[in-house]
């Protein structure tokens, strides 16, 4: 086993046996499986999680209820398996919520439920409105909404389900951005010094100074026209803001890396500049560079979130974090304040779940303060 192997299996070790790493580990890996199986766990695997039941308006969590089902008038189009499984599926009717309801003759008389402050009212269905079973009766389906609804009868945990594909989706995205950018830019900046070092740093000085959001603005009022996904302005905003922090942490650990052995060998032996940074440097950097990505990562899930939250994110119906936060954050000091608080602890989980695993990374990569073991 060489050298670096070894290192490599003690670090793997140490980051192991460090309990809330472990623990910010799991719950990372079980948000993955959520994100890409999004629709076959939630309640309401509609297309955004956007079936509106406008009876269960705000109905607290752990409500339960009976429903008809209504059959559309004009029937959906089925997709296929693939966008199924990615994009949800059209549901081919609509659910009545009801107290109660028995056949006479060829119809249903049914007690509609109306909300909590309301009295329920009367119905009649005919049968070839309703979906029925082989017995000639009204198939009724119940319904238990764990978060309880939203001001639109939306299933809040379905639409907390949908979020977290958009959180993962965009620290991921913007990540992998900041990483391409600055890793070359910092690796350039600590390798060659000199002007292309100031050049780079006069650069990295200004992004500095950009806060994020008002990056973000002014993108909407630039290319907001020209790039019709608020997806992909979301995209490039974080990630022309984060690519400092990792341009700095590469240029630091290439000013100490060029000055040794390894490098000057790589320099005799005439191997390319590009050849020694890519192949023979970086390799050495990437233990801090992978810490600062899940710090990065972590934070790219709140300026997502903030951005959704002032109206500059994801756009509705789609399902946000941020976005649901500010839209019923006027709830936050009334009964209803399950409305604001779900997908807030959401957002706060999994921001914990990444500063621990990044954490846990900074410890078990630190050499130097674990040579002992």
């Amino acid at each position: 086993m060489s050298n670096s192997d070894s290192l490599n299996k003690k670090a793997r070790a140490r980051f192991k046996r460090n309990k809330s790493a472990m623990v910010g580990f799991v719950l990372i890996l079980l948000s993955t499986v959520v994100a890409v199986f999004a629709y076959q766990i939630a309640p309401d695997n509609t297309p955004d999680a956007n079936e509106q039941i406008l009876e269960l308006e705000t109905h607290p969590p752990g409500f339960k209820v009976s429903m008809l089902q209504l059959k559309k008038e004009i029937p959906p189009v089925e997709g296929n398996i693939l966008q199924s499984f990615f994009f949800g599926r059209v549901a081919g009717y609509s659910f009545v919520p009801i107290l109660e309801a028995k056949v006479e003759g060829d119809n249903v008389l049914a007690q509609v439920y109306k909300g909590i402050n309301f009295s329920s009212e009367e119905k009649v269905f005919s049968k070839s409105q309703l979906r029925i079973d082989e017995r000639g009766n009204p198939e009724i389906v119940s319904k238990r909404f764990l978060l309880g609804t939203d001001r639109f009868g939306r299933d809040i945990l379905s639409r907390l389900i949908l979020g977290v594909r958009v959180s993962l989706f965009v620290g991921m995205i913007a990540v992998l951005i900041s990483l391409a950018i600055g890793i070359v830019l910092g690796a350039f900046a600590g390798f060659f010094g000199g002007w292309i070092d100031e050049g780079i740093m006069w650069l990295i000085n200004v992004f500095w100074a950009i806060p994020t959001l008002l990056l973000a603005m002014g993108l909407y009022v630039g290319v907001g026209g020209l790039i019709e996904s608020k997806l992909l302005l979301i995209f490039i905003a974080v990630g022309l803001t984060m690519w400092v922090d990792v341009a700095r942490l590469v240029r630091g650990q290439f000013i100490l890396l060029r000055e040794m052995e390894f490098v000057t060998a790589a320099t005799s032996m005439g191997f390319s500049n590009v050849r020694t940074i890519f192949k023979h440097i970086l390799p050495n950097a990437m233990g801090p560079i992978i810490v600062v990505a899940c710090s990065n990562f972590a934070n790219a899930i709140l300026v997502e979130s903030g951005l959704s939250f002032i109206g500059l994110g994801i756009q509705p119906p789609a399902p946000s974090w941020g976005g649901m936060l500010n839209e019923y954050r006027d709830f936050i000091d009334s009964d209803k304040a399950f409305l604001a608080l779900s997908p807030g602890i959401a957002i706060m989980i999994l921001v914990l779940a990444f500063n621990l695993v990044g954490n846990g990374l900074r410890d078990a990569l630190d050499v130097k303060g674990k040579s002992s073991e």
